[in-house]
């Protein structure tokens, strides 16, 4: 154990401000708490309950069983802490950590260096500028014989390791295969990146007692608007922001139908909640955020280019920013026995960092969210739209040809289901 309160502190001070920690509100205000609670000595009083209500603000009838906001932000905070040690502080002489199975830190102070194994070693020779063997990493170029003395047997084994090591390197690694959709997913897949899923939350509001509120005209913001307020007023209890209770159910059906086709085609998928992803965990990955317009996301903060602006306070309507001869200027949903015409939108994004990419998946209504989501892995419809993509001028009136471009669909449904889903019309987007 460390006793140094100070250097404690310093550590904390690193960590919040390293690139795993910096753009996530939630999970800083948390390591804080605990690390400064138990520096206190007030340790015995992190508990699961004590913590919902003191860092993420629940009401006092939250129950625990119910709600597993402290459980999942700290098994979040655990693969942060993980991950910060493998990088900006691996050099680091202290380790905070949060332990499984309780919230109450641990802080270690770490070996200066690992000491130097006594073991016989069978070294592989490494790739050189010339040419020969590929390169292999340490842990691989090295077979531990567990008998210091010569031994053949030992010796043989190691060679045969070593050759079956060499030989694998010379394989082609297994590489992700494009199911459909050129234009839409080549980013995705070449170079091969792990993948962030993204699930759009809208944002509820809660008094306690079991009852959660939602505005949709309220989509940021941890103060209640004022139709909230009536009904807090009416209600007689404070009305405190909620971020993870419910999702639409098109949001999870599209969720699951990406990921599903993603894995499917040999990527590493994670799925994660909108309003608890910041930039420092998109490090090296490319997103997939699958969203109602009307919620709050990521997305949100960056000011991206957009060709057709959802308005809200206009029965969902969506406005054509750039119309062209024979397209309207606004895009309103329609309905009549039985049968409903709304709108999606499948925007293709730069990523967070250099060569990464992002897939904004997103409709006016739940159901049309999911119905975009089917076609953004539907083969027939991918390759319509690759042929349309093709069949544009290099700049042309659809502007200049990007690898980004926003596809305006028509979806019908009937009783919130998908029966059909209707390319209109696409724009590029500006490079960045």
């Amino acid at each position: 154990m460390v006793s140094n309160a100070s250097e404690i502190q310093s550590e904390l001070e690193r960590i919040l401000e390293s690139p795993w920690l910096r753009d996530s509100n939630a999970l800083k205000l948390f390591l804080r708490y605990v690390v400064e609670e138990t520096l206190a000595g007030r340790q015995t009083g992190l508990k699961e309950y004590a913590l919902g209500l003191q860092v993420f603000h629940r009401p006092a009838d939250y129950d625990p069983r119910n709600d597993a906001i402290v459980r999942v932000q700290a098994s979040q905070l655990r693969k942060k802490l993980a991950s910060y040690y493998e990088n900006e502080g691996r050099d680091s002489g202290l380790q905070i950590e949060l332990p499984r199975g309780g919230y109450v830190p641990r802080f270690t102070a770490r070996p200066a260096a690992t000491a130097t194994r006594e073991s016989a070693l069978v070294h592989i020779p490494r790739q050189t500028e010339t040419g020969g063997l590929p390169a292999i990493p340490p842990r691989l170029a090295e077979v531990v014989l567990a008998d210091r003395r010569f031994s053949w047997s030992a010796f043989l084994l190691g060679a045969l390791i070593a050759s079956a090591v060499a030989f694998l390197a010379w394989l082609p690694a297994r590489t992700p295969r494009l199911p459909a959709g050129e234009s839409v997913w080549r980013g995705f897949f070449e170079p091969r990146r792990p993948v962030v899923v993204s699930l759009g939350v809208p944002l509820f509001f809660t008094g306690g007692g079991g009852v959660y509120i939602r505005d949709v005209q309220q989509n940021r913001g941890s103060e209640p608007s004022e139709l909230l307020r009536r009904i807090e007023s009416a209600l007689g209890a404070r009305l405190v922001a909620h971020e993870d209770v419910y999702t639409g159910v098109g949001e999870a059906i599209g969720v699951a139908t990406v990921s599903r086709w993603l894995d499917r085609a040999g990527l590493d998928v994670t799925v994660a909640n909108s309003h608890f992803l910041g930039e420092s965990d998109l490090a090296g990955t490319n997103l997939v955020v699958i969203s109602s317009m009307r919620f709050e996301t990521l997305l949100t903060h960056r000011n991206l280019p957009v060709a057709f602006r959802f308005d809200p306070a206009d029965s969902g309507a969506l406005i054509n920013l750039r119309p062209l001869p024979g397209e309207q200027v606004r895009y309103v949903p329609r309905g009549g026995s039985g049968v409903d015409k709304v709108h999606g939108l499948l925007t293709v994004y730069p990523g967070a960092e250099p060569g990464t990419r992002t897939l904004y998946l997103s409709g006016v209504h739940s159901w049309t969210t999911s119905g975009t989501a089917q076609y953004s892995v539907d083969p027939d419809q991918l390759a319509d739209l690759d042929r349309r993509l093709a069949a544009d001028p290099p700049n042309g009136p659809r502007g200049r040809k990007s690898p980004y471009f926003q596809v305006l669909l028509e979806l019908e449904g009937k009783a919130d289901q998908v029966r059909h889903v209707q390319y209109v019309t696409h724009r590029y987007l500006p490079l960045p």
